[in-house]
């Protein structure tokens, strides 16, 4: 095992409008050690299907194409992301 595989990757969200062409704009850039991993949207409005939570808008390197689900809280959203990233 690598020295580095017990450090836990450091999380940062920032918060940032998304223009998603709805109502729905409240975002946070997801960054892991300083790079940018995924873009998170709240869906708030009644009209989404899938109800409300946080939705994976964008996601990159070892999480791109990766299905998400809708979190209810960012901790469940910063959670997954980090299990995700390490696999």
């Amino acid at each position: 095992m690598h020295t580095h595989d017990n450090v836990e990757t450091l999380l940062v969200l920032q918060p940032i409008a998304v223009d998603t062409g709805s109502p729905d704009q409240e975002g946070r850039l997801v960054l892991a050690n300083g790079l940018l991993i995924a873009v998170l949207v709240r869906l708030d409005t009644p009209d989404h299907e899938v109800g409300s939570g946080w939705f994976v808008e964008a996601s990159f390197g070892r999480l791109f194409g990766i299905s998400a689900p809708i979190f209810a809280t960012l901790e469940e959203a910063t959670r997954w992301l980090r299990q995700h990233r390490k696999a």
